[in-house]
């Protein structure tokens, strides 16, 4: 990509670009209101004193205000890249998705597989709470949809874990029915 030089118009004189220097501190206040950083601010300014000297038909003695409309926008244009810089880099679906160990992803499979499989074995009335907790219900929800209280539908759900847990046991352990999870057996799952 070639850079072309630039070349002011033609008809720029020595007093336009004094009346530039003259008015270049306004014009920094100005864009230093409206501009998250003053560097920019002079940036901005720069940029429109050199629109400024490439427009052709520019009245001198309407310089000031010309040049003041000019920062303004330029500050505009500029806070309006910024808000759109930070909006795509807020949204969710443009970051790159979480990645998820396969073996975490094998393991979640077939314990939810084991669970469905004990699922058959409660009743309607258990399996309809276990499917209330698995869609994000809370304990008081949960009485509402059965007309009981917080507490009795905390007391079945801690009923159910447990026959669940006593099946888990039951297939590990064969002859023995155990209340806890012993040691042993929770460090013979993680290896």
């Amino acid at each position: 990509m070639r850079v072309e030089e630039w070349k002011p118009s033609p008809t720029v004189s020595n007093f336009f670009w004094e009346e530039c220097i003259r008015i270049r501190p306004y014009l920094i206040r100005i864009a230093t209101r409206y501009c998250a950083a003053p560097a920019q601010a002079e940036d901005i300014v720069h940029d429109a004193l050199l629109r400024a000297a490439e427009f052709t038909n520019l009245d001198i003695t309407r310089l000031r205000p010309f040049l003041v409309t000019v920062v303004k926008r330029l500050c505009a244009d500029d806070a309006r890249r910024r808000m759109v810089a930070t909006r795509l880099g807020t949204h969710t679906k443009l970051h790159p998705g979480v990645v998820e160990d396969p073996a975490d992803t094998a393991c979640d499979r077939a314990e939810a597989r084991w669970l469905a499989s004990r699922l058959g074995l409660l009743s309607q009335r258990e399996r309809s709470l276990v499917l209330m907790v698995a869609n994000g219900l809370g304990h008081g929800e949960i009485a509402k949809e059965l007309n009981t209280t917080p507490r009795a539908a905390q007391s079945a759900l801690c009923r159910i874990r447990r026959r669940i847990r006593v099946g888990w046991l039951d297939q590990r352990i064969p002859g023995q029915r155990q209340r806890s999870v012993p040691v042993a057996a929770m460090q013979g799952a993680a290896q």
